[in-house]
């Protein structure tokens, strides 16, 4: 019941702050509703006017229900036009939220962890329900405001008729049940859900299409979207057809209290205790109790599905907190490293495992030194990037910035004095210019800090092979768009990682695998001598590579092994041991001989 009020609160709030004026107009449209108790109050007058042939009942009557009719169109119309413009902005407000909460989530927690993609995907899924989340709440306000109203009326014309509402209070039961079902329907879908939007996405994917032509498997992966597509679907048709049977179920036993109902007021009718007026009044609403409470206990159920949706949301938002807090800090990074970077007994295992990524890990990096992970794939070099760079917090032990704890160090402070290229880097298809220049974002169309970036990148010959330049629309997709190869992409991401001139710590993971050996050899010694040209402010160099050689002119080696040093040291250090670097070092010598 308090998630239900924090999704209500959560809409209603949405409405207010995006227009508070039409919110409050909002109100019109369920007075509207009170048409069907005052048209059967009419109704009867109208009646017993005729019957008695009493004019003043019949001019009673009659202006009532033209009254009434005035009364709807008005509470209708101003209502539905409020409604329907509000609507619209407010389903743009959630949408805009749960882009916002995605995109500045701080960590990458939600990205790996199964259940936390399955609860996004059916927010993403439900977005068209949050959309119209506000027309289905005054609805809801309709059909209360409805049937309330119809339950005063029928009291009035006979205390007797109110026994037709156990007849439909199996309605809200049933409504109850079925959300319920409808809720594990929708929970269970979640994993099929997201496999089918993963491989519908693999069918308009580019780097995905020559694999699909090659292999021949066009067909075979659109069966397997079908199969997904039909299992996620499957759960809830499922429910759909067992709450058809039971709704039905519901609709038979109302229609035999009604038909009671009835034959109870022409029997008092008969002797005399009931006038015409009241059996037509009778008549009218009890007929309009399917519409006005049966359907409205129906239509309160089915809030369940937005008020899940609005959960959901809420469970978004509280974990973009959460996460918020678990890394935040108070204290300013430092100008300068003058000590370095110390990794003081960290563990590490992500959410959801029992495996430890990194296990009692110590190490120092001196500041102005350039150090290399190595290791061999899943050893956790990348892991130890990840808690540099603050996307997780260590599971035990700590991380030391000129011995403060990285922790209390304010998160988005500390994210600017870092800079960072990917193996699994980023393709901006923009402008050549912004799509360097976003590595910086005060000077993302500064041109000359962008060429600057590019050479120190040694990506000149990338910018020379753009027809316009720095002004070249980048991506095939888009008109006038030119189409790069892989290592051209990486070399832009190169330059982007390098836009900024004062970081404290770059990370270079794996950033040269589409280069070759002779290549990447050449862009690190290059990256070496800048970092050491950075010495002045303490900068660290972090780099990673699969490849031994390109690393051997860095001043501290780390192996990394199973999740532990396993080795530290210089290259000519580590060369006169007899462990795994120097193995794996003069394996991959012998290879390119």
């Amino acid at each position: 019941m308090r998630e239900h009020g924090r999704a209500v609160a959560l809409l209603v709030g949405a409405a207010w702050r995006t227009d508070p004026w039409r919110t409050a107009g909002l109100l019109l449209e369920p007075l509207g509703q009170l048409r069907i108790p005052l048209f059967a109050w009419f109704l009867k007058l109208l009646t017993d006017g005729a019957v008695r042939q009493d004019t003043r009942l019949l001019a009673l009557g009659a202006g009532g229900i033209v009254a009434t009719r005035v009364l709807w169109f008005l509470g209708s119309w101003t209502g539905g036009w409020i409604r329907n413009r509000l609507a619209e902005e407010v389903g743009f407000v959630l949408d805009r939220e749960i882009a916002t909460l995605s995109a500045e989530l701080p960590g990458l927690e939600h990205h790996e962890r199964p259940d936390y993609q399955d609860r996004l995907e059916l927010l993403r899924q439900q977005q068209g329900v949050l959309g119209t989340s506000l027309n289905t709440l005054i609805y809801t306000a309709n059909t209360v405001v409805t049937g309330v109203g119809t339950l005063v009326a029928l009291a009035l014309v006979s205390p007797w008729l109110l026994l037709l509402v156990p007849f439909a209070l199996p309605a809200i039961p049933s409504a109850a049940a079925q959300q319920r079902w409808l809720r594990d329907a929708e929970e269970r879908s979640g994993p099929a859900g997201r496999r089918a939007r993963h491989l519908q996405a693999l069918t308009v994917d580019r780097a995905a299409g020559m694999e699909l032509r090659v292999f021949g498997l066009e067909r075979e992966l659109l069966a397997r979207f079908r199969r997904s597509a039909t299992e996620a679907r499957g759960f809830v048709l499922a429910v759909r057809g067992r709450a058809a049977l039971l709704d039905l179920a519901c609709d038979v036993l109302f229609l035999a209290g009604f038909g009671g109902a009835m034959a109870l007021m022409l029997w008092r009718a008969g002797r005399g205790q009931a006038t015409a007026g009241e059996v037509v009044m009778a008549l009218y609403l009890g007929q309009q109790m399917m519409s006005s409470v049966v359907e409205p206990v129906r239509r309160v159920g089915s809030l369940g599905e937005t008020l899940r949706a609005a959960g959901r949301l809420v469970w978004l938002q509280d974990y973009a907190r959460a996460a918020r807090q678990a890394l935040a800090g108070t204290r300013a990074p430092p100008e300068r490293l003058a000590d370095g970077i110390v990794f003081d007994r960290v563990s590490f295992r992500y959410p959801g495992t029992d495996r430890w990524a990194l296990r009692d890990v110590s190490f120092c990096i001196p500041a102005g030194s350039v150090i290399a992970l190595v290791g061999e794939n899943g050893a956790g070099k990348t892991t130890v990037v990840k808690l540099l760079s603050r996307m997780y917090e260590p599971t035990e032990g700590r991380i030391l910035v000129d011995g403060t704890d990285l922790a209390e160090i304010e998160l988005d402070g500390w994210r600017k004095r870092l800079s960072a290229a990917f193996q699994d880097f980023a393709r901006f298809e923009l402008p050549a210019r912004q799509t360097v220049g976003a590595g910086h974002l005060p000077r993302v169309d500064d041109s000359a800090a962008v060429q600057a970036a590019l050479e120190r990148a040694g990506a000149e010959d990338v910018l020379r092979a753009l027809p316009a330049g720095l002004d070249t629309q980048l991506g095939a997709r888009w008109e006038a768009g030119v189409d790069l190869s892989t290592g051209q992409w990486q070399r832009l991401a190169l330059g982007r990682a390098l836009m900024r001139e004062d970081p404290l710590v770059v990370f270079f993971d794996e950033p040269t695998a589409s280069l070759d050996a002779m290549a990447e050899h050449a862009l690190f010694e290059r990256y070496a001598r800048e970092a050491r040209s950075g010495s002045a402010r303490g900068a660290v160099t972090v780099l990673v590579s699969h490849r031994f050689s390109t690393v051997r002119s860095a001043d501290l080696i780390l192996v990394i092994e199973d999740g532990r040093v396993s080795q530290l040291g210089a290259h000519h250090e580590l060369m006169r041991g007899d462990g795994l670097y120097a193995e794996l070092y003069s394996m991959q010598a012998r290879s390119y001989q």
